[in-house]
């Protein structure tokens, strides 16, 4: 008899050992709306990654790329947030991530603004409330740049008021400067471009007409790393003017920079997915704005201005040259 209880007793204590290592997967479906290679879209699906494998839920995790920046043909980005939406149907996951705005305006909205899975975003330009009839079960980080510190501290190196904007041509642009001339309350001259020769030409012409311009990074344009060393030694020659940009990417070809984090986006995005995975109601959940920035200097083309930025902002500041 004891025998026959010792043996029920190690045959439970088994099957409740198994029971309890074997614990349903959760699903995390992530949405990258532009391409690897880039820094913000790399910065922000290795912050995601990591927060995610570090938890104690076991975690399924599937990723897509729209590739959305390189193919801004609006036919592309409608198959291929098609081909995503068929994806997440057959994944059927327990929460989707989705990084910047085709994303949500191709994906989430068209396919999936009635569903009952929960949708955390992160990256998107101004402010989610720019697109209409969101889905209840969503809640992320607006991605908001200090566009106003940026102005204030390059005005008084500035000669004229002007203020001007260059990028690729992009929804996210066209969003972007809708939310900086919101910002500063004045009208932007913004050029959006598709080639390399047409970002020379316009940084050119705005160096004469412009007081200072901002950049951003040029993944909507054609070739733009293939010619990035050439870009540099063509800024070093024909800058006028304070540039500055939030992008690290293109802070070989500006004098400051105020960069987001791409770090704090993924990480409140992954935080606020396992959250919601532990049970919490995402819709208690409030929305978010980013409130880090990296700043940094180029001490080559500070000097081909002849500007001498105060101590405090240089001990504050990482120096690129």
């Amino acid at each position: 008899m004891k025998k026959l209880f010792i043996f029920f007793f190690l045959l439970f204590s088994i099957f409740s050992y198994l029971d309890a290592k074997i614990v349903p997967s959760k699903k995390v479906f992530y949405i990258n709306s532009y391409h690897s290679g880039l820094y913000w879209s790399d910065g922000i699906e290795k912050s995601i990654r990591k927060i995610l494998f570090k938890s104690k839920i076991p975690i399924e995790f599937k990723r897509v790329e729209m590739d959305s920046k390189r193919n801004n043909d609006e036919k592309y980005k409608i198959r291929i947030a098609l081909e995503i939406k068929n994806q997440i149907e057959n994944f059927k996951p327990d929460v989707i991530i989705t990084s910047d705005d085709n994303a949500i305006k191709y994906v989430i909205l068209p396919h999936f603004r009635n569903s009952n899975i929960p949708i955390v975003f992160c990256g998107i330009n101004g402010t989610i409330k720019k697109y209409e009839q969101l889905p209840n079960n969503i809640t992320g980080m607006e991605e908001v740049q200090l566009v106003l510190e940026m102005i204030e501290t390059l005005k008084s190196y500035s000669k004229k008021e002007k203020i001007a904007y260059l990028k690729g041509d992009s929804f996210s642009s066209v969003t972007e400067v809708e939310f900086f001339e919101k910002r500063i309350n004045k009208k932007i001259d913004a050029r959006f471009v598709k080639t390399i020769d047409e970002w020379k030409e316009n940084f050119k012409d705005l160096q004469n007409s412009a007081g200072i311009l901002l950049i951003g990074n040029g993944g909507a344009i054609k070739e733009w790393t293939r010619y990035e060393k050439e870009l540099e030694n063509f800024v070093k020659e024909h800058i006028k003017i304070p540039v500055v940009t939030w992008d690290y990417d293109t802070m070989k070809l500006s004098v400051l920079g105020y960069t987001t984090k791409p770090e704090e986006q993924g990480e409140w995005a992954a935080n606020t997915a396992l959250r919601v995975l532990n049970g919490e109601n995402i819709k208690n959940i409030p929305i978010v704005v980013n409130k880090k920035a990296n700043i940094y200097i180029n001490t080559t083309l500070a000097k081909k201005l002849n500007i001498v930025f105060p101590f405090e902002l240089i001990d504050y500041a990482e120096i690129v040259q």
